[in-house]
């Protein structure tokens, strides 16, 4: 009889507790992750003037960036920008997601021992490819391992690491 209550008692609170959880879901399906920024193609970018033409040639360029460390990590809402060989700030950012859009604004500059500080320009961020202290990305492509984002000016490439 001792032994039924104790089971009983156990199977109760086992019960009470898979009841009171509730598992939180980002709704960013795949975009959420660790992703390395492998390429920044500039695009629609004005070229210098033709001395014979007069006006501006668009050109492209492209910044192969597959031997360097710079990753973002998306979680819930919130964007790490981080650098792992030592030479930029690491940043974070809110972010907001709707299948083709990704906005990513209110920057900071990561700094735990002193306090979050606030960017007031885009400085830091534009080694990651962020160009505006609010920026609006097209989603072009978002798979389990590759990510394309594009604005008027860029196209960044991603694979999921």
């Amino acid at each position: 009889m001792k032994k039924k209550i104790i089971y009983l008692t156990g199977l109760t609170i086992i019960t009470i507790m898979l009841n009171s959880c509730e598992l939180e879901t980002s709704g960013n399906g795949k975009l959420d992750g660790f992703w390395h920024l492998e390429r920044i193609d500039t695009i629609g970018w004005q070229g210098s003037q033709s001395a014979s033409s007069g006006s501006s040639a668009v050109s492209s360029m492209v910044n192969d960036l597959s031997g360097a460390r710079i990753f973002w990590a998306f979680q819930h809402q919130l964007l790490e920008l981080s650098e792992h060989d030592g030479n930029y700030a690491t940043c974070l950012c809110r972010f907001s997601y709707s299948g083709s859009s990704l906005v990513v604004n209110e920057p900071y500059r990561f700094d735990r021992d002193n306090g979050d500080e606030p960017l007031t320009d885009a400085e830091l961020l534009k080694p990651f490819g962020i160009n505006n202290i609010e920026e609006h990305f097209t989603v072009e492509r978002l798979t389990g391992s590759k990510m394309i984002l594009s604005t008027d000016f860029l196209r960044l490439t991603f694979t999921k690491f």
